[in-house]
């Protein structure tokens, strides 16, 4: 009888063993995913090829009559925070696509969809290369600000901050190229002034700031720097920012008239929100000091609304570079709006500073810190890694936001009458001893400034009974002495 062969693949005489044919077959297919694959991502090259092909042929055709082909660009905005991604795309020259689709449409959802693939593939060094070579694609781009689509232009706000805030210094002089665009000042304070949409008004916030930022710190060059705050410092813009700041911050119900702002709603981004308008005024103070001539009070608003809320130990606590960073920022507003005094303001700092001192007196140690982490079942490297990815710094030194704090007081008394001192006192029953500790430290930090007795030989007549005050020479101003 003849004996049957047995298949190939159970057959001890093939030239492979089954374990070998079997990774030779898995690697065959491995490389024909890879074929496919974009980079060292697992998105497929064929996907998104399909995809901008169906783009080009999309004419005027709504998004919302195809709800698959928004999912899959909406697919492809996810894919682009791949820098792989990003690169493959710019290799098909997208960008005049998505520009020249978006001009041409009424779609908003798809002119908003393509503004975020656009922003997400500003992680990549090649896109700001691409602007900036071709600077008539970021003209064209910033032409958009004046459409009237809040999303549309919260992913236009969020690709130019972007940009700014992540671009080589050396490599990339932006002013050269907004000084392209037609009206950018004004279309900006437009949109401050008249959203009621918060995501846009904080996304243009931030897109003010990294403008400012990268002009006033990355652009060397002090004469374009002038000419930056030629074009930039209008009173349309501070105007807009005011309005702005009131759309997300509305006063309290005794000033605005309404019921105010619930201070317990506050987060991490409004703190940080508020940080990016300050520090807008703050840069426009110390460089275009002349345009805040008609608006010392409105910026004296901002300022009361920040503390009004810092003042509540669960807004101040726990600190951040936010904090920080805000309170740097009334200082030197403070010292460029000089002859200004609001009561609330000057209390509720001198409360700010006393429960920041009083944190200091009570900073746990570090055994304390290593017991409370094991407590909590963590470690300090873990605490460390938290801080490291909280929002824009974690939790910051105390003693630099108590020595800010500080400062904007000395700043804020320094022109003002010991009278209205005292009253402010008076009114918000501050206590002697916390001027007195001020006074120690301000002598410590700010040795040589020139008014520094003289500010805080006032601060101490005001803050103690009269009588006191004269009869103690260690306490007389300079000019008594003499």
């Amino acid at each position: 009888m003849e004996q049957k062969s047995l298949p190939e693949e159970h057959n001890p005489s093939s030239k492979e063993p089954p374990e070998e044919e079997d990774e030779a077959k898995i690697q065959e297919k491995l490389q024909t995913l890879k074929g496919d694959r974009i980079g060292e991502t697992m998105y497929s090259e064929r996907f998104v090829l399909s995809t901008i092909l169906k783009l080009s042929k999309q004419g005027n055709r709504l998004l919302e009559e195809d709800e698959e082909f928004e999912h899959d660009l909406c697919n492809l905005w996810d894919m682009t925070i791949e820098p792989d991604v990003v690169r493959f795309l710019l290799e098909q020259d997208v960008i005049e696509l998505f520009l020249a689709l978006a001009a041409n449409s009424e779609d908003y959802r798809l002119i908003e969809i393509l503004f975020g693939i656009i922003g997400n593939m500003c992680c990549v060094d090649e896109m700001h290369d691409l602007f900036y070579r071709q600077s008539n694609l970021l003209v064209t781009f910033c032409d958009f600000l004046s459409i009237s689509d809040a999303p549309v232009l919260v992913q236009l706000m969020r690709t130019l901050t972007t940009l700014f805030d992540r671009s080589d210094d050396e490599r990339y002089h932006w002013f050269g190229m907004m000084k392209k665009v037609d009206n950018l000042t004004e279309k900006l304070a437009l949109i401050l002034a008249t959203s009621t949409n918060r995501a846009l008004l904080e996304h243009t916030a931030e897109t003010v700031n990294a403008m400012i930022n990268r002009f006033t710190e990355a652009e060397v060059d002090y004469a374009q720097l002038n000419e930056f705050y030629r074009l930039f410092a209008k009173s349309c813009l501070l105007e807009g920012l005011f309005e702005a700041f009131k759309q997300l911050y509305p006063f309290t119900a005794r000033e605005s008239g309404s019921d105010g702002f619930d201070e317990d709603t506050l987060t991490l981004k409004d703190i940080k929100t508020m940080r990016r308008f300050l520090e807008i005024h703050e840069h426009f103070i110390v460089n275009a000091n002349e345009l805040y001539e008609a608006y010392v009070s409105e910026v004296d608003r901002c300022v009361h609304r920040v503390l009004s809320s810092f003042v509540k130990e669960c807004v101040l606590f726990p600190v951040t570079k936010n904090h920080v960073c805000i309170f740097v920022s009334i200082s030197n507003i403070y010292s460029g709006i000089m002859y200004h005094f609001r009561a609330e303001s000057f209390i509720y700092m001198v409360k700010i500073y006393d429960q920041l001192a009083e944190a200091l007196k009570n900073a746990p140690t570090e055994e304390q810190k290593l017991s409370r982490s094991v407590e909590n079942g963590t470690t300090m490297e873990q605490e460390d890694e938290t801080e490291d990815t909280a929002d824009d710094g974690g939790e910051f030194d105390v003693e630099t936001a108590c020595a800010e704090v500080r400062e904007a007081i000395f700043f804020l008394v320094g022109p003002i009458d010991e009278q209205i001192i005292r009253a402010a006192i008076q009114l918000g029953q501050l206590k002697e001893s916390t001027f007195e500790q001020m006074c120690r430290e301000l002598r410590e930090t700010m040795d040589g400034e020139p008014l520094l007795y003289q500010t805080c030989a006032k601060i101490l007549q005001a803050v103690r009974p009269t009588s006191v005050a004269d009869d103690d020479p260690m306490h007389q101003t300079g000019a008594e002495r003499q």
